[in-house]
């Protein structure tokens, strides 16, 4: 597995990971801790590692 492969893999698990947390939290009113996990998320986009195919990947998971 190359770099950019493996950077892609990693980023996504943790899109998955926060994405099922945030949804979590909006449905028990906790906005500040949904706000973190979006945070998190958004955090993952800013890498420079990933080939244009593989960012857009990452930027269209859900």
């Amino acid at each position: 597995m190359d770099d950019s492969a493996k950077v892609l893999s990693e980023a996504l698990n943790v899109v998955k990971v926060q994405l099922v947390q945030m949804k979590r939290c909006l449905d028990a009113d906790q906005v500040m801790d949904a706000l973190k996990s979006a945070s998190t998320m958004l955090s993952e986009l800013r890498t420079s590692s990933l080939s244009p195919k593989n960012y857009y990947e990452l930027s269209a998971a859900d």
